[in-house]
């Protein structure tokens, strides 16, 4: 079964209905600007600040929103949660700070036809 990563027991993939379609990682490089009255801001290097991923996707139907259960239930669990990626590489802890949809195209019985997702995590570090 191919699946793109897998963040603690969560899969996503086009095998369980709940691909993404786009990643940003961001990370910092530690430095802030310190404002000098007299001249220009001073650089000072703070450390290497955590990491953050932006994970979003398209999902259909009930099966979007079961998944996005679950993965609140994730959420819920206030535990950072283990990363891997779809070729093996172990990317370390994360947390998950958010989950939010958009729902469209919702029937009669509250079913979403299309859900627009969003997931944010942040890097754990905890040493």
């Amino acid at each position: 079964m191919r699946q793109q990563m897998v963040l603690g027991s969560f899969i996503f993939g086009q095998s369980r209905g709940f691909a993404y379609s786009s990643l940003v990682r961001k990370s910092g490089g530690g430095w802030v600007s310190l404002e000098i009255f007299t001249s220009k801001p001073k650089s000072s290097q703070t450390g290497q600040g955590l990491q953050g991923l932006t994970i979003s996707g398209k999902s259909m139907r009930a099966i979007a929103m079961t998944r996005l259960d679950e993965l609140r239930a994730l959420q819920a669990l206030r535990v950072p949660l283990p990363l891997v990626d779809g070729i093996g590489r172990n990317w370390g802890l994360w947390r998950i700070d958010s989950v939010s949809e958009s729902q469209s195209y919702v029937i009669d019985d509250g079913t979403a036809m299309v859900n627009d997702w969003v997931i944010e995590l942040t890097e754990f570090i905890n040493a």
